[in-house]
């Protein structure tokens, strides 16, 4: 029997664009009779003979589809919207090839021209072609993005390929910084010992679809992210590691296979093509996973997120920013270490010179010298301390029968001294 819940439901899934086809599959997946489901919306889309009874029961969606109900709904879109999904998918790539064909040749031709008449004049067009292909590729990708959202999400108004990319236009930016703030919460959260950046990763994984169905942008769309998944982190984390699994040995198996083709530009370019096809399942799938847990969670109120949001960011910044200058730190001191410990191999090697001329200088007159200045016809150029360029500190003992030579290493903070009797420097 059909309840003023599931009348609810479906009328509000509707409303949001949601296709018919896909709020079945969810209402089947949650344990609802077809029949039921059938009756719902034709009570619904024709209010006027409504005869049905309606009575109190419990909630529409008592439960999180799983996976492959999930899939199934996904599926659903999928197939619906085929040719508009591909269409909007395929655009960017015609956009960027065209633009790389125009810069390659006519770009290219300009600076050649340019070049004989100045050098300067062909790298400042050079650098500005450049910096223009950048942007014109960055905003077709994003464009790219926010269209196939809004072909997905307005499935049930069956769009086409330029509505999609109408509508998507005016979030071009919107996007941007909701990725950009993501990806940055997300990034820095990584750097801090990883798991982090994975809670942050499942937390802010529906802020795209918050943003284009909701109207929600900035920190708002990552709280309210975060508030759908709250409770559900465990089953949001499979479910989206569950997708990326199957995108993954998918987008292997077609290549393999298109790689046995033998032709050569499909080989180059397999990865594109099996993109082309999967990440719209791959979008259709998540978006699924989010319209399940706003049906789930119903209307959720959106507090400011200046407090939390400020948080977050200070995470953020803190990984991407301080975690990495930390580390720098550390790759200096080793290498400041590591050049101390050269600097003393060179005092250890200047010393067993002077030890020589010593020994040279003994076998000749039978007595060590009061001062390394008496070597200089066995070390025509007497070493010298590497940091302080001043020569090593010397004192002959006992009348001549004996010597010390000290040096001051860095690696071990202290003065260390030789004589004839510590057997040259093998105490080292």
């Amino acid at each position: 029997m059909i309840t003023q819940e599931l009348l609810d439901y479906i009328r509000r899934q509707l409303e949001q664009g949601i296709g018919e086809e896909q709020i079945k599959d969810a209402l089947a997946a949650s344990g609802w009779q077809t029949q039921d489901i059938d009756e719902g919306f034709s009570a619904v889309l024709n209010p006027v003979n409504q005869s049905q009874p309606v009575s109190q029961p419990a909630p529409t969606i008592s439960s999180f589809p799983g996976v492959i109900a999930t899939l199934g709904q996904a599926w659903a879109i999928y197939k619906q919207r085929f040719g508009t999904l591909l269409g909007v998918m395929v655009a960017p790539v015609l956009i960027m090839i065209a633009v790389i064909t125009v810069f390659t040749y006519g770009g290219l031709f300009g600076i050649g021209l340019l070049s004989s008449k100045s050098i300067a004049g062909s790298i400042a067009l050079f650098i500005f072609l450049l910096i223009l292909l950048i942007i014109i590729l960055s905003v077709s990708q994003l464009w790219g993005q926010t269209a196939l959202l809004y072909a997905i999400k307005d499935s049930g108004e069956g769009i086409g390929i330029v509505e999609s990319y109408r509508r998507g236009w005016h979030k071009i930016l919107s996007f941007w910084w909701v990725s950009f703030l993501a990806g940055l919460i997300i990034m820095g959260g990584i750097f801090l010992l990883v798991v982090p950046g994975i809670i942050f990763m499942v937390w802010f994984s529906l802020a795209v679809f918050v943003l284009i169905a909701e109207d929600l942008k900035g920190m708002s769309a990552l709280i309210k992210s975060k508030k759908y998944v709250k409770g559900r982190w465990g089953g949001v984390f499979w479910r989206l590691l569950f997708i990326g699994v199957l995108t993954f040995v998918i987008t292997l198996v077609l290549g393999y296979i298109l790689g046995l083709l033998n032709i050569s530009l499909i080989t180059k370019n397999s990865g594109l093509i099996v993109g082309l096809f999967l990440a719209p399942l791959a979008m259709a799938y998540s978006f699924s996973v989010y319209s399940n847990l706003r049906s789930l969670r119903g209307e959720i109120a959106s507090a400011p997120a200046e407090g939390k949001g400020k948080s977050f960011i200070f995470i953020g910044i803190l990984g991407v920013l301080i975690i990495p200058a930390i580390m720098l730190l550390i790759t200096f001191s080793a290498l400041n270490n590591a050049r101390e410990r050269s600097r003393d191999a060179r005092r250890h090697s200047d010393v067993r010179q002077i030890q020589t001329g010593l020994e040279l200088y003994y076998n000749e007159y039978g007595k060590y010298p009061s001062s390394l200045n008496e070597l200089s016809i066995y070390l025509p150029s007497p070493p010298v301390d590497p940091s302080t360029n001043q020569p090593y500190q010397y004192q002959s003992q006992s009348n001549g029968a004996n010597y010390k030579v000290c040096m001051q290493l860095e690696s071990a903070k202290d003065q260390t001294c030789v004589t004839l009797n510590s057997n040259s420097l093998d105490l080292w």
